[in-house]
């Protein structure tokens, strides 16, 4: 998914699994986590690839208001 769609979403504490040249390269896993601090997802966004999102499906799911 685009990363802007999950504005939510931060960083890891320390940035773990988010080395990368310019930015993350979603190579070291679970690298973003929802406010409550869980990780939850892998932001792969370094120079040389597009930019995605990838939600764990083990610990998301879809649901509505």
């Amino acid at each position: 998914m685009h990363p802007d769609d999950a504005a939510g979403l931060q960083p890891l504490p320390n940035w773990e699994n988010s080395t990368g040249c310019c930015g993350p390269t979603g190579d070291e896993g679970l690298n973003r986590a929802c406010p409550c601090c869980a990780p939850v997802a892998t932001l792969a966004a370094d120079c040389f690839e597009p930019n995605e999102l990838h939600l764990d499906p083990v610990r998301t799911y879809a649901f509505s208001q």
